[in-house]
C-alpha cells in the first residue's frame, strides 16, 4: 500500500527547512536538524524530500510562488499599465520586506550554482508582458520599451534596500525599532519614487 503525503507535514518540513537554511546555509544545513525541527524522523523527511538539494529548491519555490501568482494576476488584469506598475511595485516590496533573508540565501546559493534559480523557476518569457511594456512605451507611459530593463530597474529599487538592511543598520547604528520604522516609510514612499524614474 502506497503512503500518501500529508500537506500539513509537508508545510511543517518547509517551514523548518527555511529556518535551518537561513541559519546554516545550504552546505551547513543538516537534514537531521530539519527533521528534528519539523518533529518527524529522518526517514519520513526523506520520504517527502529525497535530498537536501531538492528540499532547498522546494523551500525557495514555496517562498516565491505566491509572488509569481500575484504578479501574473496583476499582469492579466483589466487595468491601466500605470496601475499595473504600482501593483507590481507593491507586490515586490511586500515580497522583499517579508523575505529578506531568503533573498540573501537565494543569491548566495546562485553565486555558487549559476543554475540554482533555473532549477526552481520556469524561465519561460512572458510575451504578453513584453508586449504590454512595448505598448506602454509607445503610448508614452514609461521611459523604456525593453521589458528586461524594466524588470531590472524596478526589482533593484524594490529589493536592494531589504537585502542590504543589515549593512545600513550597521553604518547608521540603527536598532531594530528604527529599521522597522524606516522599512514602513520606504514601503509607503517607494512606489512614488519608482514611478518618477520609469514613468513619464
Amino acid at each position: 500500500m502506497t503512503k500518501s503525503k500529508d500537506n500539513n507535514t509537508e508545510e511543517r518540513i518547509l517551514a523548518a527547512a527555511k529556518e535551518i537554511f537561513l541559519r546554516d546555509g545550504l552546505q551547513g544545513a543538516r537534514m537531521q536538524d530539519i527533521a528534528d525541527m519539523a518533529s518527524i524522523n529522518r526517514s519520513m523527511l526523506h520520504y517527502y524530500f529525497r535530498d537536501k538539494e531538492m528540499l532547498s529548491h522546494e523551500t525557495m519555490k514555496s517562498v516565491i510562488s505566491q509572488f509569481i501568482k500575484t504578479f501574473k494576476e496583476n499582469l492579466n488584469s483589466d487595468i491601466s499599465f500605470k496601475e499595473k506598475v504600482r501593483n507590481y511595485i507593491a507586490t515586490e516590496v511586500d515580497f522583499a520586506y517579508n523575505n529578506p533573508n531568503m533573498l540573501i540565501f537565494g543569491l548566495h546559493e546562485a553565486s555558487k550554482d549559476p543554475d540554482f534559480f533555473k532549477k526552481i523557476v520556469n524561465n519561460k518569457r512572458s510575451t504578453n508582458f513584453r508586449k504590454q511594456v512595448k505598448e506602454a512605451y509607445e503610448n508614452g507611459e514609461i521611459t523604456t520599451k525593453d521589458s528586461e530593463e524594466f524588470v531590472i530597474t524596478v526589482s533593484s529599487l524594490c529589493m536592494f534596500p531589504f537585502i542590504a538592511g543589515p549593512l545600513y543598520m550597521m553604518i547608521f547604528r540603527w536598532d531594530e525599532e528604527k529599521w522597522e520604522s524606516y522599512r514602513n516609510v520606504l514601503k509607503k514612499n517607494l512606489p512614488k519614487m519608482i514611478e518618477q524614474v520609469i514613468t513619464k
